[in-house]
């Protein structure tokens, strides 16, 4: 091993995923696999192979369902619910019915059985161009992993016990390996790949564990003993860190956890500026037990439910009456909250894991979203029936997602009417209509903000799309991730004019993107007149500190100031500049 490696300081850069700042030792977390074996069963062997693949399901299955529990007693509700859809994903004829008839047909050993319809799916879900959805097939790799460790009677390397202080470098991982962590002992992660989207990145964020991903390193070569840096606020990895910067990180790591405890207080307190403008704070959700969050938070109401989680993996889209009880559950939830629903936002790069589908040269520019629903009109009023009859017991509105145009979002309407005639025929009574939205997330409907305006309650924006459409620049690809830049001057401009229309047309309009979570946006987005901001429940508190910090004069004038600014730089400069006056104490950027 080479000597620099033990003693210099050395400075690794990743992408951050979950902030927060570690100090600790190295940990080297590398999956253990063994050769599959592949052989022929005799005919009189078959029920006991099938019986010996459902034991392996069923002990898989106790694992989880653990696991789930511990997340429970955690506190950690975001982790829990993913675990929860593995189970479902467990009961699903995927890993049941497929795997046994593979077994009876091919007289192949269990092993060979599963792991065969295994990369059948794996090959669906490879031509999924959408990041986002490739993610989720993690899950179902998680629990094949799990299964196949059962099935070899292997053992499983976990997280569960190692060293305390440790800062685990892996390639990747899933969402029961961060499940499995304990937070007291794991420090943060470092991986080489993985995304803010993936399951094991939201785990780990709900267990408040710093992690940075797209490091590359030579694990070979890595010292054994070394002190670990993580900043998972900047992406920085440092490596036998000089003593004047271990003493600078250990001041840092101190005061972020002092003023992580003071914001977790907060719920009581409302979402206002000093000077009395109110905002409405929401929550995005993608499963009902994320709501315990925006309670304990004091968030004012759901802004977006990404409905789309409810079937991801499945064999089918859900019928009426099993979404109708999804979103029952859900409304019941909100105590008297408003919920916003986001009707499925499927389709081209986000396909269903058995779906058939025509290939797409560029699935982001293709049959997705609102295009998709308007070509399945009964899967897309399936949803709105399900929708309209969960409304009776709760405030509950309905938003279309990726409109581009208006006659998108007339014909969306127009289904919606006779979603309603239909439940009307059979004696269903909605109590009073559904509040209509649309989302906002290509340069075309911005440009048309005023003609949509007409049509809606309510818009919202999604700026993670709007981003990137307009710049022209895929958000995933880490080589391209300069160039994405929120402060743009062309997306301050667009975001100005939708708003700007919402307002002539006397609705509100709520931002729902990444931007709204970043509370160094919160005063240019109150200051473009911006109504409501939609973040996953625990950046409530995060963002609400800083629309309490700010006043609504002072972000009108820096509103002003930005949309005459030339350079995404000087933008950014400005935002950064009036986040550390006026929240000076806040470590997660001004550190």
């Amino acid at each position: 091993m080479p000597t620099k490696l033990k003693t210099q300081e050395i400075f690794l850069k990743g992408t951050p995923i979950s902030r927060g700042i570690a100090i600790g030792k190295p940990f080297f977390f590398s999956l253990i696999e063994d050769s599959n074996p592949e052989f022929t069963v005799a005919h009189t062997d078959i029920g006991n192979e099938i019986e010996r693949y459902r034991r392996a399901i069923s002990r898989s299955k106790e694992d989880i369902v653990l696991l789930q529990k511990k997340l429970e007693h955690e506190k950690v509700v975001e982790g829990a619910g993913i675990l929860e859809a593995q189970v479902h994903i467990m009961q699903d004829p995927m890993m049941t019915t497929q795997v046994e008839n593979e077994i009876r047909h091919t007289r192949k050993n269990a092993e060979s059985a599963f792991q065969r319809i295994m990369k059948q799916y794996q090959k669906k879900f490879n031509a999924i161009a959408d990041p986002f959805f490739r993610e989720r097939f993690k899950d179902i790799q998680d629990i094949s992993r799990r299964v196949m460790a059962y099935l070899r009677e292997s053992v499983r390397v976990s997280l569960a016990d190692i060293p305390p202080n440790s800062i685990v470098f892996a390639s990747d991982l899933t969402a029961s390996d961060t499940a499995e962590a304990n937070a007291a002992s794991v420090s943060a992660i470092v991986s080489e790949t993985g995304g803010s989207t993936s399951h094991a990145a939201i785990v780990a964020k709900a267990k408040g564990i710093p992690y940075v991903t797209s490091v590359k390193f030579n694990w070979k070569e890595a010292p054994k003993d070394a002190l670990i840096i993580v900043d998972g606020r900047t992406g920085d990895v440092i490596i036998n860190p000089a003593p004047e910067t271990l003493q600078k990180y250990q001041v840092l790591r101190q005061q972020l956890l002092t003023h992580l405890h003071k914001l977790g207080t907060s719920g009581s307190l409302k979402a206002e500026t000093f000077d009395g403008y109110s905002i409405r704070l929401s929550a995005n959700i993608e499963m009902a037990n994320e709501l315990e969050l925006l309670h304990q938070y004091g968030g004012n109401g759901v802004g977006l439910f990404r409905s789309e989680y409810i079937f991801l993996s499945n064999q089918s889209f859900p019928s009426e009456d099993e979404q109708y009880q999804i979103y029952r559950r859900i409304v019941e939830k909100m105590h008297g909250l408003p919920i916003v629903i986001r009707t499925f936002d499927v389709g081209g790069d986000k396909k269903m894991a058995n779906k058939q589908a025509e290939e797409e040269d560029n699935p982001f520019l293709g049959c997705r979203a609102i295009r998709f629903l308007l070509k399945e009109p009964e899967i897309f009023k399936t949803q709105l029936r399900a929708i309209l009859r969960a409304s009776a017991y709760g405030d509950v509105s309905v938003m279309f997602p990726m409109i581009s145009s208006l006659s998108e979002l007339l014909a969306a309407k127009s289904i919606l009417k006779e979603a309603q005639k239909e439940l009307s025929k059979k004696g269903v009574v909605i109590p009073k209509p559904l509040r209509i939205g649309c989302m906002i997330e290509v340069p075309s409907a911005a440009i048309i903000s005023d003609l949509l305006a007409k049509e809606c309650d309510f818009l919202s924006i999604g700026t993670n799309d709007l981003v990137q459409y307009s710049l022209a620049v895929d958000r995933s690809n880490h080589a391209m991730s300069s160039l994405y830049t929120p402060t743009h001057p062309s997306v301050i401009r667009l975001l100005k004019l939708i708003v700007n229309e919402a307002n002539n047309h006397s609705i509100p309009v709520t931002v729902c993107g990444e931007v709204a979570a970043d509370p160094r946006f919160t005063p240019l987005l109150l200051g473009l007149g911006v109504h409501e901001l939609s973040v996953a429940s625990r950046y409530i508190p995060l963002v609400k500190n800083a629309i309490r910090s700010t006043s609504i004069v002072a972000a009108s004038r820096l509103a002003e100031k930005a949309l005459i600014l030339p350079t995404a730089y000087e933008i950014e400069e400005l935002l950064n500049q009036e986040y550390r006056k006026n929240v000076p104490e806040d470590c997660f950027y001004n550190c």
